[in-house]
């Protein structure tokens, strides 16, 4: 039995949470120990739990903070989530953004089975709405 809609939305909204405030086992935590994540789309999968901690370190490094914020629904099938949201990281006091796509599956657990992130650096701006 997959996961509920619930439950992947739940875990969807988990993601961005964790991720902003630096929780890496709260972040790794989300994902099943053979997932893996291709961010973004096109470059090398990490693969399984210490990769995707891996993952998370180099990718919280490279900012201030960063913040993950949804911007719109988040749409579930299929066992499959699929979400608009933007990352924002600060650096040196300036918070930038980027657009994200991101498409995930789960098992039936709720757990993160693989995520896909389509965003590409060179659309990265200064924040508006700071």
């Amino acid at each position: 039995m997959a996961a509920s809609t619930s439950t992947m939305r739940a875990v969807v909204n988990a993601y961005c949470e964790v991720f902003s405030r630096g929780d890496r086992a709260g972040y790794v935590g989300l994902y099943a120990p053979d997932a893996w994540i291709e961010d973004p789309v096109g470059s090398p999968l990490h693969h399984g739990s210490e990769a995707i901690g891996m993952f998370f370190d180099q990718s919280s490094s490279m900012a201030d903070s960063i913040e993950l914020r949804l911007t719109g629904p988040v749409r579930v099938a299929g066992g499959e989530a699929a979400f608009p949201m933007q990352a924002r990281p600060t650096m040196g006091g300036v918070t930038f953004v980027v657009d994200i796509i991101d498409v995930m599956t789960f098992n039936d657990a709720g757990l993160i089975t693989t995520m896909r992130a389509y965003w590409d650096a060179a659309e990265m701006r200064p924040a508006d709405d700071e």
